[in-house]
């Protein structure tokens, strides 16, 4: 009988949803092509029948082609042979490139179309209950990592935005990498991120990476709660805005959903632009200013504003002091403003 799944090819071939015998079958064949039913059957110590069975369901899916003696004694390969009633000869395996590509298109179109149909079936099935529950609106997700798994799959089934209000405490952090795959897809990121964050030189440093691959990010000097909606389609938020990340809700369309969705788009008009790194060939001066002004209109410190720039708490109050002075703004609020306004961030 065929040996347990071990090596990495039977691995491979699990996702096609091969019996053991037919992934037997044909990785045998890969190696020792113009084998017998017979000689197979003797190798199996399997029925006649039965071997002859699980040939034709390999052949089926193009993995296999019979082969037989045409009258001048040369070998005849042909897909045709297996319809015959009389045995062939021997049996061949198909090229892996050529019958396990055809194999994952294949499954690839009929996943794009089960996709498709997925939120058609939701509205029958919502149809068919008449009243939709709130356990069918919002599921509620308990443990750290149950939470990471169900904001994971959310990000893979994105389809075109992913928006975020970034809010301590993280239970997974997101890398570059993960996010310019999700980019890549054409799916539009759009990221709040609370001043706490953006005051942290190595967690600015990582914003700045997410905002080269193509991240659209602003800032506030305080956000509600964390949050991340999921096309039109799905949020996941905390139960509640404690130190510790332990259940969270996701929340499927309804009423809630629009509402949360509007909080994001209020939010992000009142949110100002993270600055970016100092470009290349940009003069010192203008870029400080640029820098500074940003950081001065998300609401941090002075001291804040001192650390992330490396300079005085008492050179960043006679900086702020000249930029109200040219503004005509009463509070550093309305000089930051009025500099984002005039396109000076």
């Amino acid at each position: 009988m065929p040996a347990s799944r071990t090596d990495g090819a039977a691995a491979l071939l699990d996702c096609l949803g091969l019996s053991a015998v037919e992934e037997y079958l044909y990785l045998r064949l890969l190696t020792e092509p113009r084998l017998s039913t017979a000689e197979i059957g003797r190798r199996l110590d399997m029925a006649h029948d039965r071997v002859h069975a699980q040939l034709h369901s390999l052949a089926a899916l193009g993995l296999v082609v019979a082969a037989r003696h045409d009258d001048a004694g040369a070998w005849d390969e042909s897909s045709e042979h297996t319809g015959r009633g009389d045995a062939p000869d021997a049996w061949y395996a198909t090229a892996p490139d050529i019958a396990l590509e055809a194999l994952v298109r294949a499954r690839e179109a009929d996943l794009t179309r089960l996709r498709g149909r997925v939120e058609e079936l939701m509205r029958n099935y919502r149809q068919g209950h008449q009243a939709v529950g709130p356990d069918e609106l919002i599921e509620v997700v308990s443990g750290q990592e149950a939470i990471a798994a169900c904001w994971r799959a959310l990000q893979h089934s994105a389809r075109t935005s992913l928006r975020v209000l970034d809010k301590a405490p993280h239970i997974l952090v997101a890398s570059p990498a993960d996010e310019a795959a999700v980019i890549r897809r054409g799916v539009a990121v759009q990221v709040i991120y609370e001043h706490a964050a953006v005051r942290d030189p190595e967690r600015l440093a990582t914003i700045r990476e997410f905002m080269d691959i193509g991240e659209d990010c602003r800032m506030l000097a305080t956000l509600p709660f964390k949050l991340a909606l999921v096309d039109d389609r799905w949020a996941l938020l905390p139960v509640s805005t404690g130190t510790a990340l332990q259940t969270a809700l996701v929340v499927r369309p309804c009423s809630l959903l629009d509402a949360l969705s509007g909080l994001f788009a209020l939010s992000w008009s009142q949110a100002m632009r993270v600055p970016r790194a100092e470009a290349e060939g940009e003069p010192g001066a203008a870029g400080r200013r640029r820098e500074l002004l940003t950081l001065l209109a998300s609401g941090l410190t002075d001291e804040s504003i001192a650390r992330q720039l490396g300079i005085s708490t008492r050179t960043v109050q006679r900086l702020i002091r000249d930029f109200m002075d040219s503004f005509g703004a009463q509070t550093r609020f309305q000089a930051g403003v009025q500099a984002a306004r005039a396109e000076l961030l």
